[in-house]
């Protein structure tokens, strides 16, 4: 009788090798385990990669806030945010990443957005509604 032999082999994300090999007796709890443990590799390393982007997105993002903070309080645009990050942060970021949190900040109504020319221009609502009434005060 032939000796029976299993071989489970798959390459991660990170380009590493697993090799999985049951020789002889195989019962089918053995292929079951083997099967749980490719799981658990592919699973622990899918996670841990989801988890490290939304830290480092959710930290891209409070810092994107706290530059805000510091913004003209006439208004700014995502190339002013950008140019901060860069220079005073030292934090190299795509301006389509930037756009797309001011849109979402605007979008939560933290801040208003008005188009000047092809620019989208962005303030802090709070600010925005101090110098309205300021304005509606004067007339």
């Amino acid at each position: 009788m032939p000796r029976k032999a299993i071989k489970l082999e798959f390459e991660d994300e990170n380009g590493a090798k697993y090799l999985f090999k049951v020789e002889g007796n195989i019962e089918k709890d053995k292929v079951l385990r083997l099967l749980e443990l490719y799981e658990l590799i592919s699973e622990s390393e899918s996670e841990k990669k989801t988890e490290d982007i939304t830290a480092a997105d959710s930290d891209l993002f409070n810092l994107i806030r706290k530059v805000i903070r510091e913004m003209p309080l006439t208004g700014f645009t995502s190339k002013d945010v950008l140019a901060v990050l860069e220079d005073k942060h030292n934090i190299s970021v795509k301006l389509p990443i930037i756009s797309t949190y001011l849109r979402r900040m605007n979008d939560r109504g933290e801040l208003v957005r008005r188009k000047e020319g092809r620019e989208w221009v962005y303030q802090l609502r709070e600010i925005q509604s101090v110098t309205l009434k300021k304005k509606a005060a004067k007339m």
